[in-house]
Order: structure tokens, then C-alpha cells, then sequence
């Protein structure tokens, strides 16, 4: 503005120059923003379609085992019981959100700047719960088998896995609340969204 004034003569090459500069400078950070999102789309299947791996497997080797007995042969022994229950319903809601991630994966390779961006946040969200549900399973799977003889135990390695979330989750966030801490009232998250 100021070197147009300075000159009206360059006024025209000025302002084409920058939106020229402009243009690329916008090409070259979506071009970037693909990239790291190529990258992470890579990274977020493999971790999903592993979650759908363990899930999957962990629905056919249930706790507890089979029934052998006449009449009821294949039947889970524990089927009764809601710990046993809880754990179905967990590790289906992982395996289900984690096949949602691995396909939106799929989809995302396809699809244009805008779907990228969107798409992060949606997997970030359904990841952490295939993580959740996960780890549930995992506890409730062990509550259901350990619960008869050892309760203590059972009930201590829920506590465990139920404040491993929490843990992950506060260790991953820990950058931003040091900061947050450090700057006190002068904090804005909006600006870590930015970054």
C-alpha cells in the first residue's frame, strides 16, 4: 500500500505481485497440510485397523470360554453375567469406531483440503473412543474371569485401566497446561487451535 502510494505508476505490478505471492504462499501451505495429513492418515490406519485386529480377536476368544455342556454347546460360560456383557458391548464399540476410522482413512485419500481438515478432528475423536472402549473391554474381560476367586485384584486392575485414559489424556495435553499455567489469566486457547 504504502510503495503504491509511494509510486501510483507500479500500482498494477505491486498488486499483482502479491496476489501472485499470495496465491503461492496458499498453494504451498495446502500442499504442506496434504502432506502432514497423508502422513497421519497412514499412521491413524495402521493404529485403527490394529484396534480392529485385537477387538476382533478378542470377541472370539472371550473370557472364560465355551460351554461344552448338552444343549447349550458354544454358548460363552459367562454370558450371564455383566461384566461379561459389558465387555461385549465395549469391545464391539471399539472394533465398530475403529473400522469407521480405518475407512474414513480410505475416504479421506480422495477427497479434497477441506474433507482433510474435517476428517482430522472426526478420527482424533473416534480413535480416543476406540481407545476408551479398548480399555474397557480389556478390564471388564479380566473383571469377569478374575471377580470369582480374586476380587481385590479384580477390582484394582479396573481402577488401573480406568485411569489409563485419564493419564494418556493428561500427559498428551500436558504442553498446553504447563502453558496454561505459565501464563495464567493471559491464556487463549485459540491460539493452540491456530498452531
Amino acid at each position: 500500500m504504502l510503495m503504491s502510494k509511494a509510486n501510483p505508476q507500479d500500482a498494477a505490478i505491486l498488486h499483482n505481485l502479491h496476489v501472485q505471492t499470495k496465491r503461492q504462499m496458499t498453494d504451498a501451505s495446502r500442499k504442506e497440510a496434504k502432506s502432514l495429513t497423508k502422513t497421519y492418515t497412514t499412521n491413524t490406519s495402521l493404529v485403527a485397523i490394529l484396534t480392529v485386529t485385537i477387538t476382533f480377536a478378542a470377541a472370539f476368544t472371550l473370557p472364560g470360554g465355551y460351554n461344552n455342556n448338552a444343549g447349550s454347546e458354544g454358548l460363552p460360560i459367562m454370558s450371564k453375567k455383566f461384566a461379561f456383557q459389558a465387555f461385549l458391548i465395549s469391545d464391539v464399540l471399539a472394533m465398530c469406531s475403529s473400522f469407521a476410522v480405518a475407512f474414513i482413512c480410505i475416504v479421506a485419500r480422495w477427497g479434497d483440503y477441506e474433507f482433510l481438515i474435517y476428517y482430522v478432528s472426526l478420527t482424533k475423536k473416534l480413535m480416543w473412543f476406540a481407545y476408551v472402549a479398548t480399555t474397557t473391554a480389556f478390564s471388564t474381560g479380566l473383571y469377569t474371569v478374575l471377580a470369582p476367586r480374586v476380587h481385590w485384584l479384580a477390582i484394582a486392575i479396573c481402577v488401573m485401566v480406568a485411569l489409563l485414559p485419564i493419564l494418556t489424556k493428561l500427559l498428551g495435553e500436558w504442553p498446553a497446561l504447563r502453558l496454561r499455567f505459565k501464563l495464567g489469566k493471559t491464556f487463549n486457547s485459540n491460539l493452540l487451535s491456530m498452531v
